[in-house]
């Protein structure tokens, strides 16, 4: 959201573009002496816009009002030229005070979804980082504070500003640009925000200089206000109305519900979708703040809502456990269980509820939390029911978090009606309306896969285990209920050549996942984490009478499928019973006959197809 106030308060200097891009007064040096006296801009800046001024290069962009795509350059030392430059001169000092290039490619480096900066291996930062957190008995908030300090000053000058307009902070984090080194200048006041805390005193400033009119003052000053453009609002307004009747249409608004919220429209408002929620026939907002805390007393006060939310959803013997494991060196991972019944059958489900530093410094939290996937033993019982409903969880953004800690919403819809909301994820949570795995399907499924064999090298308490955790949650793929079972699927994360030997870590974990298919000896893993990028290493293994050798390539942290390529070639020439095949979208592997691929292809394609979501743990 940061982003946005910058762009916000640029918008406000080009509003006043607009307003007086028509405007000839003449060159006038004592604008940036007046800029300058009042904080908007630096010496610098002020000498910039001199320099610009001497040499006739301030520059307008005129925008058709027909085809918006198409500008014109309009060379101006007036107000609007002026005006113009001042939006230049904000942009560029964001870009001051928040690049930095050095930062920026640690956090990368250390982040495992990127890429490593060229001649940084992450092995040396994951090492660097680690004797950091050392240094402070693991104490991340000491050695981020520590970090922070250490930072160059510009960087530290928008904390230094006060706040004298409101600025939300959502929990957003600003991307610099990762190619180029982005513009930036350091031409603005540094008693000047540019995230937007000082925006109405720019605005005073700007008029009180004559840069722009009162009817342009007059509007800005309605337009901060209001927090949204008076001039889009019939339109936005118009589409918020068709959106509401088509939700009444689908069932989700009554049409007494309805008509209250067309009748209740203030003066230029329009309603967030998260409020409507307590609108809706199956919706519910609950205030976090006023719940209990303790998992113990929190679900069940959830579980007696829901009643009113799922037709027919009666539950007896509602139990909830906690169990903390306390393996990280920093923090305590709380796990909650929920047990109930409801109709004739139990559920049971596990799910992380929170972190918990274990020196005391977690901050508190505005309202209790509800572990992100409580609702999954529920979804489990609609599909159940071969209900078309799915309960979701619902968001809205507060001071601590983009998801929101202080309100929760919960409603039950179907896939339809879901549809109607858009694809926003901040919105709502992600659910799968397929019926195909209940309970009952998921019983039979896996008496399938023993038929198959596919379980053939369990043991009976493996097998048991297995399908008490097929049945855990909500199970929403094929692959999820296999991967319930030890040594049936192999994920596989591409981006994790970190640990020493990664290869032959994963070489054993295939011929683990082969049922006796695959047995290699002798495997070799040259892997160095710290190896120069595009190095090459030495690989290979012994199948049967033959050795498979071959090198592979070094490429940050990511795994050279050849590996995988060599292992696929040998079970080839070894004439074995079976073959790797690729599942989980590129992401796995699961070694079949050629009659159980033939089978589980033709049955089950999206085995083959999709990935599954496998996080139910």
């Amino acid at each position: 959201m940061k982003a946005l106030l910058i762009l916000g308060l640029a918008l406000l200097l080009a509003a006043g573009v607009w307003w007086t891009g028509r405007r000839t007064a003449g060159p006038n040096a004592a604008f940036a002496d007046k800029l300058y006296q009042r904080g908007l801009l630096n010496a610098t800046g002020r000498a910039e816009l001199l320099r610009r001024m001497r040499k006739d290069s301030l520059r307008v962009w005129d925008t058709d009002s027909l085809f918006s795509e198409q500008v014109t350059q309009i060379s101006s030392n007036g107000p609007a030229g002026i005006l113009a430059f001042c939006t230049e001169a904000f942009e560029r000092e964001f870009q001051y005070r928040t690049y930095n290039e050095e930062m920026l490619q640690d956090l990368v480096a250390t982040d495992d979804s990127a890429d490593v900066p060229a001649g940084r291996p992450r092995g040396q930062l994951a090492r660097r980082y680690a004797a950091a957190l050392k240094r402070f008995h693991h104490d991340t908030a000491a050695a981020q504070r520590w970090y922070l300090q250490q930072l160059p000053a510009r960087l530290r000058l928008e904390e230094a500003v006060p706040a004298e307009d409101s600025v939300g902070q959502l929990g957003c984090t600003i991307y610099p640009p990762l190619s180029a080194q982005p513009a930036m200048n350091h031409w603005i006041g540094e008693r000047r925000s540019v995230f937007g805390k000082t925006r109405t005193r720019t605005a005073r400033d700007l008029f009180e200089l004559g840069l722009i009119e009162n009817p342009v003052y007059e509007e800005l000053r309605r337009q901060l206000q209001l927090g949204q453009r008076r001039n889009t609002y019939t339109r936005d307004k118009a589409v918020q109305l068709r959106w509401l009747g088509r939700l009444r249409q689908a069932g989700l608004l009554s049409g007494a519900r309805h008509a209250q919220l067309v009748r209740a429209y203030r003066p230029y408002e329009l309603y967030q979708p998260f409020d409507l929620l307590t609108y809706c026939e199956r919706g519910r907002i609950f205030d976090l703040r006023r719940l209990p805390r303790q998992p113990m007393a929190l679900y069940p006060a959830l579980f007696a809502q829901l009643p009113a939310l799922l037709p027919g959803f009666r539950y007896t013997d509602l139990r909830v456990t906690t169990r903390t494991d306390g393996q990280d060196p920093a923090v305590l991972t709380q796990n909650v269980t929920i047990r109930f019944r409801a109709n004739g059958r139990q559920y049971e489900d596990t799910f992380l509820q929170d972190f918990i530093r274990k020196d005391g410094t977690s901050p508190p939290s505005l309202g209790a939390e509800v572990g992100e996937h409580f609702t999954r033993s529920l979804n489990q019982w609609l599909a159940d029911q071969n209900s078309a409903l799915r309960l979701y969880r619902a968001y809205t953004p507060d001071a601590q978090s983009v998801y929101g800690n202080e309100r929760l919403g919960l409603i039950a819809m179907t896939q339809p009606q879901r549809e109607l909301w858009g694809p926003a994820s901040y919105l709502l949570s992600k659910e799968s309306h397929d019926n195909r795995f209940s309970s009952a399907h998921i019983d039979q499924l896996i008496a399938g896969y023993q038929h198959l064999g596919l379980l053939s090298h369990l043991s009976a308490a493996e097998l048991a285990r297995g399908r008490a955790k097929a049945l855990l949650g909500h199970k929403t793929s094929f692959a999820a209920v296999l991967l319930s079972f030890p040594d049936v699927i192999h994920p596989i994360d591409w981006e994790s050549a970190l640990s020493p030997a990664p290869y032959a870590e994963r070489t054993r974990a295939l011929a683990a996942i082969s049922r006796g298919g695959f047995a290699p000896t002798q495997i070799k893993d040259g892997f160095n984490p710290d190896l120069p990028e595009k190095a090459t290493f030495p690989y290979g293994f012994r199948l049967g009478a033959q050795t498979y050798a071959t090198r592979l390539k070094m490429s940050s942290d990511w795994l050279d499928t050849g590996f995988v390529d060599i292992i696929k070639r040998a079970l080839r020439e070894q004439h074995a019973p079976g073959q790797f095949y690729d599942c989980l979208d590129g992401e796995g592997y699961i070694f079949l006959t050629p009659e159980q691929y033939q089978t589980l292809h033709k049955t089950q394609p999206e085995l083959f197809e999709t990935s599954p979501d496998v996080d139910e743990e």
